[in-house]
């Protein structure tokens, strides 16, 4: 999860203006008459901050939205900015769940009960394979429920779940969390976007794995962990500093990885984690439980 500044490699509404008037394309010269109404509903889509409880549905004929969601899937030069959108992001995180790679595009608005924003390029966001594991409602029952937009959603930039353990031992039990106060007014839609997004990936197997990682080597989760740390205030500060690298280098606060360190920091898992370090007879970088 992350957010994404506006693009500004392309314009949408030039591109649309092109392919309308482009002869080659099998859209023309059907998609003219509605190019108005399209524009229109790229500005509404950008003065609602692409709030999915706020964006209005383009009423388009079947042909024309056949036509925009074949132009996505085969884009011409006009549409030059769908395979870039892909290209630039392919090695980030994803900004919809967080996962430490991209490389394909979601429509955060689905294309097929959307196709007036088939290719509009505020409505494609870089991401994973979330994309086609993540719920199909946009909105949820309660006030305030709703998908998350990277392009928009300001809250992004924050660090907004960790990983919790319980039961703390060679594998524990792992759920993940949200970090905002119940009464902040935008904990609904992260909530939202967290259960029906991030928690339908491969997140929980991520962290499992993760932790079975840090038991068998701590060395391999950050090299400072290779020696033990000789107080639990110094493995706090080794824990905070790898946080603090794992945000920076994947330039999200919200990537799995930052979610695991997060979550190690929570006092019970500290405690725990400095007892383990503190057995009598253990090596440095020994496992942290014995076998």
């Amino acid at each position: 999860m992350n957010r994404l500044p506006l693009p500004d490699f392309f314009d949408d509404h030039a591109a649309l203006q092109a392919l309308s008037q482009n002869a080659r394309v099998n859209s023309h010269p059907h998609l003219q008459p509605h190019v108005d109404a399209i524009r229109a509903g790229y500005q509404q889509y950008v003065a609602v901050a692409g709030n999915a409880t706020m964006v209005q549905a383009i009423p388009l004929p079947d042909e024309i939205g056949g036509y925009l969601l074949g132009h996505y899937n085969s884009p011409n030069a006009d549409l030059h900015h769908i395979k870039e959108i892909r290209s630039r992001s392919e090695v980030s995180t994803c900004p919809m769940c967080g996962s430490l790679h991209s490389g394909t595009l979601d429509h955060l608005l689905p294309k097929t009960a959307f196709p007036a924003f088939s290719i509009f390029g505020l409505n494609l966001v870089p991401a994973c394979k979330c994309n086609g594991l993540r719920s199909t409602h946009l909105i949820g029952a309660n006030p305030g429920e709703r998908i998350l937009h990277p392009y928009f959603d300001d809250v992004l930039e924050q660090r907004l779940i960790a990983v919790r353990f319980t039961e703390l031992g060679p594998v524990p039990l792992a759920a993940m969390r949200v970090l905002l106060d119940t009464n902040d007014p935008r904990f609904a839609a992260v909530a939202f976007h967290v259960r029906n997004v991030v928690e339908r990936t491969g997140v929980l197997r991520f962290m499992s794995k993760s932790w079975a990682t840090l038991i068998r080597r701590p060395g391999l989760l950050t090299v400072d962990l290779s020696v033990d740390p000789v107080s639990r205030e110094e493995l706090q500060e080794i824990l905070q500093n790898e946080l603090t690298r794992c945000d920076g280098f994947h330039e999200s606060r919200n990537n799995w990885l930052s979610m695991f360190v997060a979550g190690l920091l929570d006092d019970d898992v500290l405690d725990w984690l400095y007892d383990q370090f503190s057995r009598p007879g253990r090596q440095a970088n020994d496992p942290l439980v014995n076998s």
